[in-house]
C-alpha cells in the first residue's frame, strides 16, 4: 500500500518534469503529400507558426538545422513569431536564418497585436522575409500564394483572392484556422497554426484545451469542400511552457499542382 502511494505521487510529479523540461524541446519533422491539381508538378513547403522566439535557443536551432537539411522550396510563417518579453535582435537571429529558393512568407498572428513587435517591418526586410497579410503573390507558373491577417485578432480581407485567374490553384496562409470556414471555397489548399495541438493531449480524448480561434480545427489535415488545411502544432509554448504528447513541430509537405 506505501508503494502504491508514492507511485501515485511520484507519476504527476515525473509527467510534470518530463513536460517542461523535456518535451518542449522535442522537435518533430512531419513529411506529409497533398495534390491539388494535375500538371504533374510538385514544390515542398516547409511550414512553421507560433515560433513565440526570445532567440536563437535550443528548439529554434533544430528548426533551423531541419530546414537546412531538407531544403524546402518555399517556407510559409503562419504567424505568432512575438513574444513576451522577446526582443527585435532575438527575432532577427532567428527569422534571418530562414531561406528557400522560392522565398518565405509570414502572416501575422494575434501575438504580433497583443504583444506588438517593434521595427517588424525592418526585421523582415532584413532577414528577407515577405509580410504576405492580405496581400497575394504569384508563386509559379498556375499556382498563387494568399496570405491572410489573423481572424481572432486582426482584419482578414477576403477581396485579396479577386485578383487571382479562376482556373489557377490557390494556397493560402493564416494563423486562427477558424478563418477556413470562411475560405474553403475560395482555396485548394490552406496552412494554419495558433492552436499549438493543444499543447496538453491526452491518449484516445486529444487536446485538453485550444484557443478561441481554433475551432474543430486542432491538428493535422482538414477538408472543407475542395479545399484542404493542415494546421501546425507550432513550435514554441503560450502561456504554459508545457507540452505533452504534441511535440513542437515543423511541417514538410510536398505539394503537387
Amino acid at each position: 500500500m506505501k508503494t502504491l502511494k508514492i507511485i501515485t505521487l511520484l507519476v504527476p510529479v515525473l509527467i510534470l518534469i518530463y513536460s517542461t523540461c523535456f518535451e518542449p524541446y522535442q522537435l518533430e519533422r512531419t513529411f506529409n503529400e497533398v495534390t491539388i491539381g494535375t500538371s504533374g508538378k510538385s514544390l515542398l513547403v516547409a511550414h512553421i507558426s507560433d515560433l513565440h522566439t526570445s532567440g536563437l535557443g535550443t528548439i529554434e536551432l533544430k528548426m533551423i538545422h531541419s530546414i537546412l537539411s531538407d531544403k524546402p522550396d518555399i517556407i510559409f510563417i503562419t504567424g505568432d513569431i512575438a513574444t513576451p518579453g522577446g526582443t527585435a535582435q532575438g527575432y532577427e537571429d532567428v527569422l534571418s536564418k530562414l531561406q528557400a529558393p522560392l522565398g518565405v512568407y509570414f502572416v501575422q498572428g494575434n501575438w504580433e497585436y497583443w504583444e506588438p513587435i517593434k521595427g517588424l517591418k525592418h526585421i523582415l526586410k532584413n532577414a528577407n522575409i515577405i509580410d504576405l497579410t492580405n496581400k497575394y503573390i504569384h508563386i509559379k507558373d498556375d499556382l498563387w500564394l494568399v496570405g491572410l491577417d489573423d481572424e481572432l485578432a486582426g482584419v482578414p480581407k477576403l477581396d485579396t483572392y479577386k485578383i487571382v485567374p479562376g482556373n489557377d490553384k490557390i494556397i493560402s496562409i493564416f494563423h486562427s484556422p477558424v478563418l477556413f470556414e470562411s475560405i474553403g471555397h475560395k482555396t485548394d489548399l490552406a496552412f494554419a497554426g495558433h492552436s499549438h495541438g493543444g499543447q496538453i493531449r491526452l491518449p484516445f480524448i486529444g487536446a485538453l484545451w485550444t484557443p478561441e480561434g481554433t475551432g474543430k480545427y486542432d491538428a493535422g489535415w482538414f477538408q472543407e469542400g475542395k479545399a484542404k488545411m493542415y494546421v501546425s502544432r507550432g513550435l514554441g509554448n503560450s502561456i504554459l511552457p508545457i507540452r505533452f504528447n504534441c511535440k513542437p513541430e515543423i511541417s514538410f509537405i510536398r505539394v503537387s499542382y
